[in-house]
């Protein structure tokens, strides 16, 4: 549900806002600080603005956070997937096409995944000649990559996981910086896991792209509490930047194919109500099965930038 912000009350602590003026409430932006301001609620959570890098976000405290688990990747959880393994050709092929780009920009590249869940990006990029390793945090969705696909994942968290600096060519996050509940460590923590001249790889929704502008609050992207932060790619470079990132070199609109099992999962929880039910009976439907293309242009971007210094 999506309403106005002066009918709708902050679902937020009062410790994550302060008064920068009055009848003004301002939140520090997730992304890099700065003062943003409420834009609307979405599902009882508020989207704000930052005027200083261009970002949309969640603010601090979230209210009910996600809980990234089996369930979450099974369909049972309140946010997430309507079935990750059922879907798993379509994510196989999806990530084969990413893994093809990561191999020409880097061949035979020391890669780290990031939310790498069950290791399906892994495998890709290990059949295109990289030299991949994953990292997740769900330990389930680790061990069912080491067992039934035989690449190496860790289990843990970016910011804190016991890995070596500079151990890495390239680290790659896909459709997962939107997830962080911190992306400046995050970036900051990858930086220092990379050699020099290594590069990251930010997969995520186009906060600038024709379909945000178009139908607004509306956007699927804006989706708490999973979804914590939205960046255009201006926003994404400002971030790069503080994180010690030269501006991307390589832009990228890979597209994917996504299930009607997931799509009708995904739209249900996000409206609700009668039309909501309706959607997800049809994502449980023998429909369920069925897939179509869905274009990242002007939706979604993935980007390349270089480890500065």
């Amino acid at each position: 549900m999506i309403r106005p912000l002066r009918s709708a009350p902050l679902r937020t602590a009062d410790a994550a806002a302060r008064v920068v003026a009055p009848g003004a409430v301002a939140f520090a932006c997730r992304a890099c600080g700065a003062a943003g301001r409420p834009e609307f609620v979405k599902r009882g959570f508020v989207i704000a603005s930052c005027a200083a890098c261009g970002c949309h976000f969640v603010p601090d405290p979230v209210p009910d956070p996600a809980r990234y688990d089996e369930d979450y990747f099974a369909g049972a959880g309140t946010c997430g997937y309507g079935g990750y393994l059922a879907d798993r050709e379509l994510i196989l092929a999806n990530f084969a096409r990413r893994a093809r780009w990561v191999a020409s920009l880097a061949p035979g590249a020391r890669v780290l995944d990031v939310g790498a869940a069950y290791g399906f990006f892994v495998k890709a990029a290990r059949d295109a000649g990289l030299d991949a390793s994953g990292l997740e945090p769900v330990a389930p969705c680790a061990r069912f990559a080491r067992e039934e696909l035989g690449v190496r994942l860790h289990t843990g968290r970016i910011e804190d996981a016991p890995l070596a600096a500079g151990s890495f060519d390239v680290v790659t996050l896909f459709d997962v910086i939107e997830h962080l509940t911190d992306p400046t460590s995050a970036l900051e923590r990858i930086h220092r896991l990379l050699a020099p001249g290594g590069m990251v790889v930010v997969e995520t929704g186009d906060l600038g792209g024709l379909l945000a502008r178009v139908v607004g609050a509306r956007w699927y992207y804006y989706d708490p509490p999973q979804h914590l932060t939205y960046f255009s790619l201006a926003s994404l470079e400002h971030l790069l930047d503080r994180c010690g990132f030269v501006p991307p070199s390589d832009v990228a609109h890979l597209g994917r194919v996504v299930s009607v099992r997931n799509f009708f999962h995904q739209l249900g929880r996000a409206m609700g109500g009668t039309l909501g039910a309706i959607s997800e009976s049809v994502s449980r439907s023998p429909l369920a099965r069925l897939s179509f293309a869905v274009p990242d242009r002007g939706n979604a971007f993935a980007a390349a930038a270089r480890r500065r210094g």
